[in-house]
């Protein structure tokens, strides 16, 4: 999957370099194309940290020598 939204962000980047348009509209669909990318990597962040808060709140206590809190805390 990493791979493929590579390809196409590099397709978009390529596609908007190539397009025969004024140097400020380039620049401004490269900035809006950049605050997309980067939205959607927070929420693929986000989604990950919800994810893993999921799996230690229902994992049991006997299966890591380190509590919940400490985790948490040492990679904030």
């Amino acid at each position: 999957m990493k791979k493929a939204f590579y390809l196409l962000l590099t397709g978009v980047a390529i596609g908007i370099l190539i397009a025969p348009r004024k140097g400020s509209e380039t620049r401004q669909k490269l900035k809006e194309a950049v605050k997309d990318w980067t939205e959607e990597v927070q929420d693929q962040i986000n989604h990950a940290e919800s994810q893993g808060k999921t799996v230690l709140d229902n994992a049991p206590a006997s299966t890591t020598s380190m509590n919940r809190e400490s985790i948490l805390t040492d990679n904030e």
